[in-house]
């Protein structure tokens, strides 16, 4: 049975699997209820064979998977991203575009955040940034070298906010959007796609090319009060129907009990940005995007 939520680590040409940054960064982890896996590469120094090593080891979890690779490890978690599917992946110093192992890596998931130092010696800073601007991925460039150990506080606190946002990630996936009025008890879920629900929701509101859900309830996922979250929800709709959207409320359960019901609105073809732009607004993460005859998707904004 693979665990509730994993981080698996890949660690650098010339280092080991319990090295000061992963020993360090493994602590906040498991601090974040991860159990944490940490391979053994150093028997080969060929970044292909470390890559088919971790893809034969096949790490999986039960709601949250997180990819940490520093160095060359940086491009082994960076290459296994479409294979694994992780929430999340955090790349240190990433050896990217060297000779012998230069192919643009697939495109990594939302949650994706790299970190390098301005004065790396060995895998210069233009690797990240190059990456980072073209997977649009958060990018911290630090007062650093290559080890970066001399700033592992600093890493510490922005890995512990990838893991945070991981577990959220997880949490909106395994969520059940009930859409209960207009169209009688409809269950979304990201990355399914039911054909015989979208037919429905075709009859109910003309559906042409998508739907959005989205909530104006606790912004950030921070708890507000059931009254609080009332007069949002409320001013939210407003708004919908003064655009003339169709709109269809749903309640959104979390069947692992964690997070309470929130209210929230399916759109149908929305304009363009209206629901992203309401989203912002009203303080949320992330919206759920359906688009006709493929698996809604989340969009973390």
């Amino acid at each position: 049975m693979p665990p509730k939520h994993l981080v698996c680590f890949a660690h650098g040409k010339e280092s080991g699997p319990w090295g000061v940054k992963i020993t360090r960064l493994a602590e906040t982890a498991r601090r974040r209820g991860f159990e944490v896996l940490s391979p053994d590469y150093s028997r080969t120094p060929d970044p292909r064979a470390r890559l088919a090593q971790l893809l034969q080891l096949r790490p999986q979890a039960q709601h949250a998977l997180v990819l940490v690779g520093s160095s060359m490890g940086g491009w082994v978690s960076a290459m296994a991203t479409a294979a694994l599917r992780p929430n999340a992946v955090l790349l240190i110093a990433p050896a990217l575009y060297f000779p012998g192992y230069d192919a643009e890596p697939p495109a990594p998931p939302a949650l994706t955040a790299v970190v390098h130092g301005w004065d790396d010696d060995i895998v210069p800073v233009e690797r990240a940034i190059r990456y980072a601007q073209k997977h649009r991925a958060l990018l911290h460039l630090l007062d650093s070298g290559h080890t970066l150990n001399d700033r592992l506080p600093m890493l510490e606190l922005l890995f512990d906010q990838l893991l945070q946002r991981a577990l959220l990630d997880a949490a909106y996936r395994a969520t059940d959007y009930v859409v209960a009025s207009g169209v009688g008890d409809l269950v979304l879920h990201v990355d399914r796609y039911d054909a015989a629900i979208e037919a429905r929701l075709i009859d109910a509101c003309g559906l042409r090319q998508q739907w959005v859900l989205l909530s104006a309830s606790n912004p950030g996922s921070q708890q507000l009060s059931t009254d609080d979250n009332r007069t949002r929800i409320e001013a939210l709709r407003r708004e919908i129907e003064q655009a003339d959207v169709p709109r269809f409320a749903v309640n959104a359960h979390d069947p692992a009990a964690q997070w309470p019901d929130e209210i929230s609105e399916l759109l149908c073809d929305p304009p363009t940005g209206f629901a992203e732009d309401l989203a912002r607004r009203y303080g949320q993460n992330a919206i759920v995007r359906g688009q006709l005859g493929a698996a809604p998707e989340l969009l973390w904004l």
